[in-house]
């Protein structure tokens, strides 16, 4: 699209159909953090187990990133995406029904999958329907908007299963009708492109397999530098708003609801965050500043969120929104990614960097829940206390550590400008 065409009101709504099933499929990733207590209950599972559930989500998400991006540009984003509501929907109704541990892990490994393809098919909608010179903007509005989803999954999901008397079932009954009626919505109305486009910012090349792209993208080492510094700043919300953050809070006093309220503020931050500072960023042309310093910044909220004393609701959710805020830089990773790679590989990169952070949202909150598990069990309690959710939660900080590292050491500035393009010297004034 011509970096000069203006935005219009039907590629607004196309990006809208698209925002509201990155909204379902971000619900449908962060909900069972917020009724984790109850489900281990009632499907009889372990605390291992439990992460396991979770680490079935992010794993088949993960693995699919890398060719997403292909498939999309393969299929168009019209089939892609009515299909993957279409297998997120089976994916609820499937764990409605679910009496034990297998059914529920396969349940959420259906929604992972369809789930794949929410956020970069997304991205690859604004890249077709807006210009390029937004695309940071758009990527965190785009995250601003999506984070209405988990922000539900907090408190008013823990206020409307208190209402429904516990039926968590029930509710996942009605949260798969509205997955039928995004899916028909998806199928009618959305678009792949604009109907005059002359061409497109990203394109695969027929004759070069997905394989070798991603080869060729990993020989790049600012790419390897962008993807894990994101992926770090990115794996310590799931611990929190995923696993173990309401639960977490629940051991040092709080109600259910008052828990999931205070976790919900990570989406709080994380909302305001990604197109304030993507804004920013733009405007004053540096990607790195902003990586390092809220890659920091994580450390020390996650710290105090761990060790401060006593329960001072209000800096709680003051600490939660912080963090959240801190992890929003995701939204300008994205966007240095696409800087340091050429356009033609820019869909297979950004799946390349969202596989890399759910690959690593399977793994290290698994590594965190078997801490917690194990220091339960070294204790003999049956139920979990604030010092063993502190022993695997004590992992955030340390992601947060090694992101801060590598964005410092490895990251390059790309002055908001693609560093695989000849630019004429007016543009870079």
């Amino acid at each position: 699209m011509d970096s000069n065409k203006r935005i219009s009101l039907y590629s607004l709504f196309i990006w809208m159909l698209a925002i509201l099933f990155f909204f379902y499929e971000f619900f449908l990733r962060i909900f069972l953090g917020t009724i984790a207590t109850e489900i281990m209950s009632d499907l009889r599972i372990t605390v291992s187990q439990f992460s396991i559930i979770g680490a079935g989500y992010y794993l088949l998400y993960g693995l699919m990133q890398p060719f997403v991006g292909i498939l999309t540009e393969k299929f168009g984003a019209r089939k892609i995406l009515t299909f993957a509501a279409a297998l997120c929907t089976l994916g609820v109704f499937w764990l409605s029904i679910g009496e034990s541990f297998y059914p529920a892990l396969f349940s959420r490994m259906l929604i992972g999958l369809g789930s794949a393809f929410g956020f970069v098919t997304l991205l690859i909608l604004s890249l077709n329907w807006f210009p390029q010179k937004y695309f940071a903007l758009f990527c965190g509005l785009s995250l601003f908007l999506g984070a209405v989803g988990p922000m539900l999954a907090g408190a008013p999901l823990a206020y409307v299963y208190e209402l429904s008397g516990g039926d968590w079932r029930g509710i996942l009954y009605w949260i798969g009708l509205f997955g039928i009626l995004l899916t028909l919505s998806l199928m009618v109305f959305i678009r792949n492109k604009p109907a005059n486009a002359q061409n497109k910012i990203i394109f695969i090349t027929p004759h070069e397999p997905t394989l070798g792209k991603i080869f060729v993208l990993l020989k790049n080492r600012q790419v390897w530098a962008v993807l894990s510094c994101c992926s770090f700043l990115y794996v310590s919300i799931p611990l929190f708003a995923a696993y173990w953050g309401t639960t977490y809070l629940q051991t040092r006093g709080l109600e259910k609801t008052e828990a999931a309220f205070a976790i919900s503020m990570i989406w709080a931050g994380y909302a305001i965050g990604n197109p304030l500072l993507g804004k920013i960023s733009d405007t004053i042309k540096r990607r790195k500043p902003f990586l390092v310093l809220f890659c920091f910044m994580g450390v020390l909220t996650s710290l105090f969120i761990l060790f401060s004393k006593g329960v001072n609701y209000p800096l709680l959710i003051t600490l939660f929104f912080f963090l959240g805020f801190s992890s929003s830089t995701q939204g300008i990773a994205f966007a240095a990614i696409v800087e340091h790679t050429p356009r033609k590989l820019n869909s297979t990169a950004l799946g390349l960097n969202n596989s890399m952070g759910m690959l690593l949202g399977a793994v290290l909150p698994a590594l965190a829940s078997w801490i917690i598990q194990t220091s339960q069990h070294h204790s003999g309690r049956l139920s979990l206390t604030t010092g063993d959710m502190r022993s695997g939660l004590l992992l955030i900080p340390v992601f947060y550590g090694v992101a801060t590292l590598i964005a410092f050491f490895g990251v390059k500035e790309t002055f908001c400008r693609q560093q695989h393009e000849i630019h004429k010297m007016s543009d870079l004034i």
